[in-house]
């Protein structure tokens, strides 16, 4: 049906007006609560209840989570400085060539996936002129 026929049909033009425009018909109905006021009144007490138990937990001095600190990440490819080097030399030309092999370059990130080696300590009263 074109928009004219639409525009003069009878059983259009009261479907039309009988569905609303946004889409947001009379079941759609909003509770009262949270954000915007979508969330029902009785979330919002369950809500409530679950952070008083909390906050009396916290008085108490008993933790509801305890996160334990997580380690530090170790690098789980060790590469020689020889094969490092041949790595990156791989990657350099990876794309050079008419055969490009995805997996042998993924092998080769622990070439560029690793922090710096050395590592100093930085301190309020560090010397810049003193060398390691």
């Amino acid at each position: 049906m074109t928009r004219t026929e639409r525009a003069t049909s009878l059983r259009a033009i009261l479907k039309d007006r009988s569905e609303p425009r946004n889409a947001m018909g009379k079941e759609f109905i909003k509770g009262g609560a949270g954000p915007h006021n979508w969330g029902s009144l009785v979330d919002e007490r369950e809500l409530e209840e679950a952070a008083l138990e909390d906050a009396e937990q916290r008085e108490q001095g008993q933790e509801t989570d305890t996160a334990e600190p997580t380690a530090g990440r170790k690098a789980s490819v060790s590469m020689s400085p020889e094969e490092r080097q041949k790595a990156l030399n791989f990657r350099k030309n990876a794309f050079k060539s008419p055969n490009v092999d995805l997996a042998s370059i993924a092998r080769t990130s622990g070439a560029v996936s690793h922090s710096p080696t050395d590592t100093t300590a930085v301190t309020s009263d560090a010397d810049p002129t003193r060398t390691p």
